[in-house]
């Protein structure tokens, strides 16, 4: 035997708003199990008993009803007040449609000419033409560099090492140190391509 419903949902079928689903189950059930019969009874009974005056305690009606009529005129008073508010003709509409829309041009005019003064003011602080030095091969002290504009490559030899370094002209250079140790020569050559 399936479990008995909750009371609210017996309630609810008896004055059928239950949903459809729920009130298929219930009913289903309700074929089965007397005690829950009993119980939809007794709440259909219920509901179909007048109400009788001991459940309603003593109100004056007096005084909701002067509340009622103040504040239903309030409403209509207030509701008069809105209608009497003079809205715009439609030439005056559109008198401010032009207005907001010359007021957006005006706007979108400052920005557009803030913007390319700005750009125009980047553009002028940057060179009108770079210096491009050209690739240059040097002897150092310390070995051989290559400069090609900002950059520059250094190939260093050992400051222990007594070196030889020999450039051409042709933007070649050549360093070559014997390792003591081992006695091994170590050449480095460089060139620009």
């Amino acid at each position: 035997m399936t479990p008995h419903p909750e009371l609210a949902d017996l309630a609810l079928y008896s004055g059928r708003d239950l949903p459809l689903l729920q009130r298929w189950s219930v009913g289903r059930h309700l074929r089965q199990c007397p005690a829950c019969r009993v119980e939809v009874a007794a709440f259909r009974s219920l509901a179909a008993a007048p109400i009788a005056d001991n459940f309603i305690p003593h109100i004056t009606w007096e005084p909701l009803a002067q509340e009622m009529r103040a504040n239903i005129r309030l409403g209509l008073e207030a509701s008069e007040a809105i209608a009497a508010y003079r809205r715009p003709t439609p030439s005056e509409e559109r008198w401010l449609n032009w207005r907001a829309a010359a007021m957006v041009a005006s706007l979108m005019a400052v920005i557009g000419s803030g913007w390319w003064f700005a750009v125009s003011a980047k553009k002028l602080d940057q060179p009108l033409a770079k210096v491009v030095q050209p690739a240059s091969v040097e002897a150092t002290d310390t070995g051989v560099e290559i400069k090609d504009g900002n950059l520059t490559l250094e190939l260093r030899t050992p400051a222990s090492r007594v070196s030889f370094v020999s450039i051409s002209t042709e933007g070649t250079a050549e360093t070559r140190y014997t390792d003591a140790e081992t006695g091994q020569i170590t050449v480095n050559h460089v060139y620009l391509d």
